[in-house]
This record gives C-alpha cells, structure tokens and sequence, in this order.
C-alpha cells in the first residue's frame, strides 16, 4: 500500500534494465511524486512571494538566504502553517541540493517558529467514543466503516494505512486468533527499507473481521474512496454531537496509541506496536495524548445507547 514501487532485484543484466527502465531514473525516485505537488506548490507561493515585492532570483547562492526569510516571515504574519514555510526551503533545496548549507537564517526561522508555536495535532479518541461511533456506523448499514474505525484504532495504523486496506492484507486463520494485517511499505518502513505489518489480538475485533473477511473477495476494499470515508467519519461526530471535541481521522492512532500504554504500561511495547523508530515522537503521542484526555468531558448519556449496540455487534 506504499506508493514506493519497490522490487526484487533480477537475476541478469537484461532483467534489472527491464524492471529499472518501468521505474524510471534514480533522480525521479527519490521524492515521492505527492511529495513533489507539495514542493512544487511551495516554491510557486516564494515565487508569486517575489513577483509581488519585486524581488528577483539572485545568480548566487548565499544571496538566497535572506529572500527566503523573508518569505518564511510573510507566512508567520498572513498566518499560514508551518509546514508551507518547510515546504518551501526542502523544495528549493530538492531543486537545487547545493543550497544545502546554504540556508542558516531560513533553518533558524524555522526552528523559532517551532519553538513557539504548538502544532494542532489530532486529539486522541478515547476508546468509548470509538464504540459509540461503532455502535453508530452499525445501526445505519455501514459495517465496513465500523470494522475500520476498530482496526484503526486498536492496530494504530495510520490513516492513508487504512483506507489502504483490503481483504488480501488481513491474514487470519479464525476468529480466535491474532490477525496479521500487511502493511507493505509504510510511512516508516520506507526509512528502513523493510516491509511493515501490524498484528490484531482484541477478541472482539477479531469476531467482527473474520465475520467480514469470509464474505469478501481477495481484492476487496475496507474502505470507500478516501473522500467519501472521511465524510463518514465527519458525520459520525456531528451525529454524537461530538463535533466541538476536533477529532479527526488521525485521532484514531493516537488514541489507539494512549490506549495501549494505559493497558501495559510499556513504552518499549509500544513503540514496537506503533511502529515508530524515534522514541521522542512515541513519547509526544503519550504525553500529549494522556494530558488531553485528562480534560476531555465526552457526554456519555449521548454515547451510551450506541455503545449498547457495540456490545450486541461483538458478542
């Protein structure tokens, strides 16, 4: 489910062009084509950024450095998001990778700009909420949204992850046993080079998906399309009136991620779980996560006839 089209290496000479000549050059392959659009959109807003004050592209390098620092001041004041300003610089320097080094004064932007101001991360959802939307998706016909409201949450799988998913990455052999989902190349596991999986061992869950699996074909989607699943997920909320909380669909993770700390207790656990390489972006999830939680005062009597129905659905 990685956009990485990753190979085995052939076996001849004439078998590694084939493949190599499909995938196209070493220089195309290094950013992502999605990550390129971003680029792309970035440097024509510092270039728009020019055109407006008059400015020109200077011939020489260290002569770029106070032009983008300006432009990253521009973003701070028209109050747009941080990662426009990042956008910007990696997507100078993806063009041109001499100006690394280049650049202290952007980078030293940047860094303030981080350092006062908090990111509006997803909050984490608490696992109630995640069966009053389940209970809720079940009443109205919608049983895959439910199973990947679960899945998502108890797998901790990110959402490009999820709405990825089809019956041929869900390796089960019965409902009394833990699942294997396939993630291929994620987020992460393109760093590492490695392909990714995630395991699901809530007996629950587990009842719900092996029910699920056996009705589909191989190639069967989880989800609908990308758009038409978050609508989903958007109205789900305003229905349980839950929609001032500024939950949103990464909200599953990491509430899957506080979730599973409360239950064990062990970080080193979870990292394995999350999937994560840097124990300091684990430990935002948790500390954020369980300091959030602490504050959220969900209305249950609004959520309790829909965990009623989660309850009967797994069971």
């Amino acid at each position: 489910m990685g956009k990485v089209s990753r190979h085995v290496e052939g076996r001849t000479r004439e078998a590694r062009i084939a493949v190599r000549k499909k995938l196209g050059s070493l220089q195309s392959l290094t950013v992502q084509s999605r990550t390129k659009k971003r680029y792309e959109a970035a440097r024509q807003g510092f270039y728009s950024f020019l055109k407006a004050n008059s400015l020109t592209l200077p011939s020489k390098r260290e002569e770029l450095d106070p032009l983008v620092s300006e432009f990253i001041e521009h973003l701070w004041a028209s109050g747009e998001g941080r990662a426009k300003a990042n956008d910007a610089v990696a997507g100078l320097q993806d063009l041109d990778p001499k100006l690394r080094g280049q650049l202290p004064a952007c980078w030293r932007l940047l860094k303030t700009w981080s350092q006062n101001e908090v990111p509006n991360r997803a909050p984490p959802l608490p696992e109630g909420v995640v069966h009053a939307m389940v209970g809720h998706a079940l009443l109205n016909n919608q049983e895959n949204f439910a199973l990947s409201l679960l899945l998502g949450f108890y797998c901790m799988l990110r959402t490009g992850e999820l709405l990825g998913l089809s019956s041929q990455h869900i390796s089960m052999i019965s409902p009394k046993q833990v699942a294997v989902i396939s993630l291929g190349l994620t987020k992460g596991g393109k760093r590492q080079g490695a392909l990714e999986s995630s395991t699901l061992g809530v007996v629950d869950v587990l009842r719900l998906l092996w029910k699920w699996k056996l009705k589909q074909k191989p190639n069967s989607a989880l989800c609908p399309s990308p758009h038409k699943w978050r609508t989903l997920f958007s109205h789900t909320l305003e229905a349980l009136k839950l929609s001032d909380f500024g939950f949103r669909p990464y909200s599953l993770r990491r509430g899957g991620a506080t979730h599973w700390f409360r239950h064990h207790g062990s970080f080193d656990k979870l990292m394995v779980q999350g999937r994560w390489a840097a124990p300091k972006t684990a430990k935002v999830y948790i500390n954020e996560g369980l300091a959030i939680l602490a504050e959220l005062n969900v209305p249950e009597k609004v959520l309790k006839p829909f965990h009623a129905v989660y309850r009967t659905a797994v069971r």
